[in-house]
């Protein structure tokens, strides 16, 4: 009989991991698909160190530290690099490959690498990156994004004229 239920218990929990993660996977966003050094996502009070593989999720707050980068390979195939010493919070990412699909990124500091996936090529007016100092729309398939302080610049460091 011990054995009977040690066999059941076994089995409960290896369905509710199973059921854990098929809901951790559809609840998504996205996922980590590189990263070097300490990343770092924020949500829901709590903290979690991201890896190769994670999930991803709407109001993660991403960050990087001075020897760190991410690639995230959000559902519409999109891939976002977070450069070293940056935040970036998933303000929302909805995919369905539909009118209804959005995209909102806010760049809080740092810099960013975008590789625009089905969505931007889709549905182009809901495709946004958000800084402190601007707001933009997606009309191409590949950018970057740096903020130089209170403005935002290219890779060189050469200011944009946000005015």
């Amino acid at each position: 009989m011990k054995m009977n239920s040690k066999i059941l218990a076994s089995f409960v929990l290896v369905t509710a991991l199973a059921v854990s993660t098929a809901a951790t996977a559809t609840d998504s966003s996205g996922m980590v698909v590189a990263s070097r050094g300490e990343v770092i996502a924020l949500s829901n009070g709590g903290s979690r160190e991201l890896k190769q593989g994670d999930f991803i999720y709407v109001s993660d707050e991403i960050m990087t530290t001075n020897r760190s980068f991410v690639v995230l390979q959000f559902e519409d195939g999109a891939k976002v690099t977070v450069r070293p010493d940056s935040t970036l919070i998933i303000e929302q990412y909805l995919y369905n490959g539909n009118a209804g699909d959005e995209a909102e990124l806010n760049l809080v500091s740092g810099g960013l690498r975008v590789i625009t996936g089905a969505m931007a090529k889709s549905n182009p007016e809901n495709y946004k990156v958000r800084t402190p100092v601007a707001l933009m729309g997606v009309r191409g398939t590949e950018f970057s994004v740096i903020l130089c302080g209170d403005n935002v610049c290219d890779e060189n460091g050469m200011e944009f004229d946000m005015n």
